[in-house]
């Protein structure tokens, strides 16, 4: 049995006494201590709860990430960890999960330091820890309700709220799909309202066919738990006979159901529905958290219709509400309060000692003048009723009291007027919500910028000044370039961050005439009130430009972000509201296509390419499902032996009416719009299949190069993509290059590091294209898991009259040399370029003075003959 490492280290031996009380401590504590050896592997585990819960088997003579362990954070990364043993350095409270092949993850808290012999040799590691299971399950419930909060206190209608909620809740807990029923009580029927789902073909499918469902209320599942008002969990449907939507859930696997009714102020309002493929049993602390947060949702719920009301009709609002009170009150034939009691009214019953005695305009009420108060008194000499009479004062704390009052006259039998009663009520409350309605509907929650109902009104006033006085002004319509990918990168509070933050910077630039507004998304327009000319727009969109584009730190991560810009100028570039904010947007998709952070103005002749881009977007659309894809083959030269040992797959689009589509016009408007990424899964079974049959016809096998576009690069499921491509086909994974960007990898490189690991584990090489042109170091190259370099070609296209290209050539090489990484060269087009290249050792070259991508057929012929050639030399 192993020494235990306190006798090695201590000074002096521990006593039977101290033994016994710390043997005691043991089993009275739900801790158990633990010791390593100097290789980190468990020796000794000491405690009863660590036996008790069946742990100590898993972990004695392992290293504790040999236990199908994982730790809390750093992505899951052990290296940290491995970081601090390795240096010898004590740690406390280290989280990981310790998962058995039967059940739930247990998570364990240690905390641990280094142990060193007399003469100062490390001989492992000692420490405690304990089984936190509970803790860590209660704090993740409570950060769901957190984010169900946040997500509500955001969102600005029941559109965006209860899709937000369902969205966190399953992205939370691990639901595929989640849909809101609305109760039609007047119909007696429920119906889908809102819902979400991933990004999954039949987890689509089945949303879609369940989108149009009307069903009774206490029908199917989901009418049990509306029945009872209690979740209703059923942990396989495949065991219920009978369910409302049995053939849709079955077509997609689904298995797990939970349903929570909606409820507010004792009344089932509707009811949250969760889908899994997994068979899922009870999940107690899920099962409180939801109750709380179907609290939560009930109120927004309830809330959200309220403000509905009020913005549908004022009118209505005010008739329902303004009687409420049970303050009552009366006045003389003088006018003079004399009596007023009730306690419903705070407001009133607080001053009634100061009311009493005096009139209604004897009071310091700041929201009428004399000419009102006049008015209000002949209504009273005229003996009328009067309803609605607002007045609003400062209280003792500074703050605004409002008071809603309505009289009427009171005469005595023999028709002699005795003075006024009424009722009265505070009224405080609802106008803060009329007036934070009326500032919603004005503005953008997020930003507090004016939103694109304020604008159009703001608009609406400066078209008709500038008529009338014949000025001129511009409307510029900003759109931020590369807000979706840090959105969706970072996550949507750090896109919230930069929006807030590029808020701030457009009206910095602008000047305090100007009007910036915000339309949604990561689109904003800003209105420039009387120009001087077209110069003074150009240099308000630099400055924009410039402060858009400075650096900034979101989530720990330094971004950047540039705009493009669409400008339209009065009268020249629209003669209403509506055709300046379209030709805007037309000329910031101009400024899209002329390579994104700058700015253009629209021009009549510009507007047809656009109708161009919409019909091309169309066609895109439908291009995979009518095979109008195809593939062409450019050959890679090794530059020592002069053979093919690779080939890039270039993709084409042969259009029905227009032709071949260049790349450049459909491959970013593919990027733009989300297609890429079955596009590119569709290149990238195609070329291995094609790299496939090429070795099946007797050529030789060569590296098929296949390039990877940022958004299939941050797809989750690229990894899948390409482990699928590989087994259907039957390539051999070292047959097989993926090419990425620099600037796609140094977006965020610790997401980049794992991505290209997991792919470079499946076999699979690794290429940089481009590269030179982006902003990636000799460091962070060193990190990533890559085998090629490909030279930018606007390097080579300067060789060898540029003596700059030739320096920066010949260092690129070089770095690759010594990190023993395969250089390629693109675009070599000369004798000259592919001379200068041997001569300074680069591996391979790529271009059209060798060999024009062709199709699959002519570069089968062109590879065997080449073959031919290169074995008989």
């Amino acid at each position: 049995m192993a020494k235990p490492l306190q006798h090695l280290s201590a000074h002096e031996p521990v006593s039977p006494d101290d033994q016994d009380a710390f043997g005691t401590l043991l089993r009275l504590s739900s801790e158990w201590y633990w010791e390593q050896d100097s290789q980190f592997r468990f020796t000794r585990l000491i405690g009863d709860e660590v036996h008790k819960l069946g742990i100590a088997p898993l972990l004695l003579g392992k290293r504790r990430w040999e236990s199908n362990a994982v730790p809390v954070g750093n992505d899951g990364s052990w290296d940290a960890h491995k970081a601090t043993l390795a240096a010898h350095q004590p740690f406390r409270d280290f989280l990981y999960s310790l998962t058995r092949v039967e059940g739930a993850p247990q998570y364990i808290s240690a905390t641990g330091e280094p142990v060193f012999d007399p003469d100062g040799t490390f001989i492992g590691y000692r420490g405690v820890a304990k089984e936190v299971t509970r803790r860590v399950l209660d704090d993740q419930m409570l950060r769901l309700e957190h984010a169900v909060t946040r997500r509500l206190a955001a969102a600005d209608s029941l559109y965006t709220g209860i899709p937000a909620v369902i969205q966190t809740i399953c992205e939370s807990e691990g639901w595929e799909c989640g849909d809101y029923w609305e109760i039609d009580e007047a119909a007696g029927v429920r119906r889908i309202r809102h819902s979400w789902g991933i990004a999954e073909s039949p987890i689509q499918r089945f949303m879609e066919a369940s989108r149009d469902m009307t069903v009774s209320i206490d029908n199917g599942q989901v009418g049990k738990a509306l029945a009872s008002g209690r979740p209703n969990w059923v942990a396989d449907m495949t065991a219920i006979r009978r369910s409302t939507r049995a053939k849709f859930a079955a077509d997609a696997g689904m298995r797990a159901l939970f349903v929570l009714p909606i409820k507010a102020g004792g009344r089932a309002l509707g009811a949250l529905g969760f889908n899994s493929r997994r068979i899922r049993e009870p999940d107690e602390r899920f099962l409180q958290a939801v109750i709380a947060i179907g609290d939560q949702i009930g109120q927004f719920l309830q809330r959200k219709r309220a403000e509905e009301i009020v913005r549908e009709s004022e009118e209505r609002f005010r008739s329902l509400t303004q009687l409420s009170s049970d303050t009552y009150w009366e006045q003389d034939e003088e006018y003079r309060f004399t009596a007023i009691q009730g306690v419903a009214s705070a407001g009133l019953e607080a001053r009634r000692d100061l009311l009493l005695g005096k009139r209604r305009w004897e009071q310091n009420y700041i929201n009428i003048g004399s000419a009102q108060w006049a008015e209000h008194i002949a209504t009273l000499d005229a003996r009328k009723p009067f309803r609605d009479l607002e007045l609003c004062r400062i209280n003792h704390t500074g703050e605004k009291t409002w008071t809603s009052t309505a009289g009427e006259p009171v005469f005595d039998r023999s028709g002699r007027f005795k003075g006024y009663r009424g009722i009265g009520k505070d009224i405080t409350a609802r106008k803060a919500a009329e007036e934070r309605i009326q500032y919603l509907a004005h503005h953008d929650a997020l930003t507090a910028l004016p939103n694109r109902t304020m604008f159009g009104e703001l608009l609406h006033t400066t078209l008709a000044l500038a008529q009338r006085h014949h000025r001129k002004f511009a409307v510029m319509f900003i759109d931020l370039d590369r807000f979706k990918i840090i959105n969706d990168t970072l996550g949507h509070e750090a896109g919230d961050e930069l929006l807030t933050e590029a808020s701030h910077r457009l009206r910095q630039a602008v000047r305090e005439s100007d009007i910036v507004a915000r339309l949604g998304g990561d689109e904003f327009v800003i209105l420039l009130q009387e120009i001087d000319g077209i110069a003074q727009v150009e240099m308000v969109a630099q400055r924009v430009l410039s402060s858009v584009t400075k650096p900034l730190m979101i989530a720990d991560q330094e971004c950047r972000v540039t705009a493009s810009i669409g400008i339209s100028v009065y009268p020249e570039g629209g003669q209403s509201e509506q055709e300046l904010m379209k030709n805007a947007d037309i000329a910031m998709y101009h400024a899209k296509e002329s390579g994104k952070n700058n700015y253009q103005f629209y021009s009549n002749q510009r507007n047809v390419p656009s109708l161009e881009r919409l019909a091309l977007e169309t066609s895109l659309r439908k291009a995979l499902a009518r095979e109008e894809f195809l593939l062409h083959y450019q050959a890679k030269l090794d530059l020592h032996t002069n053979r093919i040992t690779g080939v890039e797959a270039l993709l084409r689009w042969q259009h029905p009416d227009l032709g071949m589509v260049s790349p450049a016009k459909f491959i970013p408007l593919a990027e733009e719009t989300g297609l890429i990424v079955p596009i590119g899964k569709w290149v990238l079974r195609t070329a291995c299949a094609q790299t496939v049959a090429w070795q099946r016809e007797g050529l030789p096998p060569v590296c098929m190069a296949v390039n990877i576009s940022a958004r299939q690069f941050h797809d989750e499921r690229l990894l899948d993509d390409v482990r699928q491509a590989l087994a259907e086909t039957g390539l051999e994974p070292h047959l097989l290059e993926l090419e990425l960007t620099e600037s796609m990898v140094m977006q965020d490189i610790t997401r980049a590091t794992r991505v290209l690991a997991a792919i470079k584990g499946l076999g699979v090489r690794l290429a940089i294209d481009d590269f030179g042109v982006g902003y990636s170091s000799l460091a962070n190259i060193k990190r990533f898991p890559i085998d090629t370099l490909k030279l930018d070609r606007s390097f080579i296209r300067g060789i060898p009259a540029d003596s700059e290209d030739k320096a920066i050539t010949e260092a690129i090489i070089a770095m690759g040399r010594t990190l023993s990484l395969t250089v390629v060269a693109e675009g070599v087009e000369t004798r000259e370029q592919q001379a200068f290249l041997q001569q300074h050792a680069c591996d391979e070259m790529q271009g059209f003075y060798f060999n024009k991508p062709i199709g699959a057929t002519e570069f089968s012929e062109f590879l065997r003959s080449h073959t031919e050639v290169s074995c008989a030399a």
